[in-house]
């Protein structure tokens, strides 16, 4: 039932993409807006991403976030702590999240779209699987795009293993 819920998220993100040509000129840092100086950032923000995974520190190497406003995909943010595109841990929110603590698990995602947290392993998929857990978000600014927060989860793969996360935090503009 995990690895089918888990291959049913991997297959709804690839399939709601469109498959056309991209024409016109490929943007660069330059043309894409990344200014941020109109909003109003906490004067200490870090832009950060860090947990333990099974007890060792989640070092990422890239942190990415993909934000959703369409109708079908119950309006999303993603937020992606990632080393070298192979190990993944993905906190999955509803947009219109707001301040407080929300626990999940797969039973939450029918009823609770969209809030729940995975642990992707490309090497192995099977060790992959959505997490049981809890997510505090401290503070959510939808006008200026900034969300921090903690969470923690224990991911049952589906080989079997078991996958603990803990002292899961993160502030980021998205």
């Amino acid at each position: 039932m995990r690895l089918f819920l888990l291959m049913l998220c991997l297959c709804f993100s690839f399939l709601s993409c469109d498959n056309e040509p991209y024409e016109g000129e490929f943007p660069t840092i330059d043309s894409v807006d990344t200014n941020f100086d109109d909003l109003d950032i906490p004067e200490d923000f870090e832009n950060y991403f860090y947990a333990k995974l099974d007890g060792e520190e989640f070092v990422d190497q890239i942190i990415y976030t993909v934000v959703s406003t369409d109708i079908n995909d119950s309006n999303f943010l993603a937020i992606t702590g990632s080393i070298n595109n192979y190990h993944s841990i993905i906190i999955y929110l509803p947009l219109e999240i707001t301040a407080g603590t929300y626990d999940y698990d797969l039973e939450s995602i029918l009823t609770i779209p969209n809030l729940n947290v995975t642990y992707s392993n490309f090497d192995n998929l099977l060790e992959s699987g959505i997490g049981d857990g809890s997510l505090t978000v401290e503070s959510h600014d939808h006008l200026n795009r900034y969300i921090k927060g903690n969470f923690e989860c224990v991911v049952n793969s589906e080989n079997g293993t078991t996958h603990t996360i803990e002292d899961g935090d993160f502030e980021i503009v998205y």
